[in-house]
């Protein structure tokens, strides 16, 4: 599969490639399922330190600790909301074990020894993260909804409150969610999501069942035969179109199980 400087071979590398992410993309197939699944480990707010900030601005702006937070974590991408006002700014930079901190959004000074609320409503999900398959689980069991970004901060707007568990969380960034409100102690949570594949190399086996195989050669086929303009590719695309459809039927079949159901009796004119 690798391209040996050949055009065709080139061609057909490139080919394999759009054909394999063509058919990941049409559906959550189990076989792209993460596992295990993703799991991080949420922090409590902190509520013991004050904090002094000199200056404003939209960013850069310095901020000093009262004390290094307890642990000597770094608080990157935390928020701190000082006491008595309507805003939050967030931390771009800090070292553990420091009380420099640099804040992003600090639209007035805060006197010296004014106490403070630490949170972390953001967190980081792992690098081959491509989207949410279900909702997240509390290490309780509890459920977390999975929404929207618009109607999660419409719904809870800032500052946000503490609480857990949230009702809900939301992809913010690439591959990083936040929670409706934030939480107050350190909790696990697992999240199933679907992978985001890297390019196959034919290094490694597919993930693709072995019986469904042939969708991704026709794919292949079909992108190969449209980069020549050649009729043929239509042919290819049309099973490729079908094969897609047989697999996500055989996906939900392999999810859901296939129910029996006993037979009914049918009563005649005569019964």
């Amino acid at each position: 599969m690798q391209a040996t400087g050949d055009d065709f071979d080139s061609e057909t590398e490139d080919a394999i490639i759009l054909a394999f992410h063509d058919f990941a993309s049409r559906h959550p197939f189990y076989w792209n399922l993460s596992d295990p699944p993703g799991i991080l480990i949420t922090r409590a707010q902190i509520t013991n330190l004050t904090i002094t900030i000199s200056a404003t601005g939209a960013s850069g702006v310095a901020g000093t600790l009262s004390a290094t937070p307890a642990g000597a974590i770094s608080i990157l991408d935390y928020h701190i909301r000082p006491a008595g006002v309507l805003w939050a700014a967030r931390v771009t930079a800090h070292t553990g074990g420091g009380t420099a901190v640099t804040l992003q959004g600090v639209p007035a000074t805060i006197a010296a020894g004014t106490a403070t609320t630490i949170y972390q409503i953001e967190n980081d999900l792992a690098t081959d993260f491509g989207y949410f398959d279900s909702h997240l689980r509390d290490q309780d069991g509890t459920l977390i909804e999975v929404w929207d970004y618009e109607r999660l901060i419409s719904t809870y707007p800032d500052p946000p409150s503490s609480g857990w568990p949230p009702r809900a969380a939301a992809i913010m960034a690439n591959r990083k969610l936040r929670w409706s409100t934030y939480p107050t102690a350190a909790r696990r949570v697992e999240y199933p999501y679907i992978i985001t594949e890297a390019n196959p190399s034919g290094s490694g086996a597919l993930t693709i069942p072995q019986h469904l195989r042939w969708v991704l050669a026709h794919g292949a086929a079909y992108f190969a035969y449209l980069f020549k303009s050649d009729k043929r590719a239509q042919i290819f695309k049309q099973e490729f179109e079908r094969g897609i459809q047989l697999a996500v039927a055989f996906d939900r079949r392999v999810r859901v199980g296939v129910g029996r159901v006993p037979a009914s009796p049918t009563y005649g004119a005569y019964s």
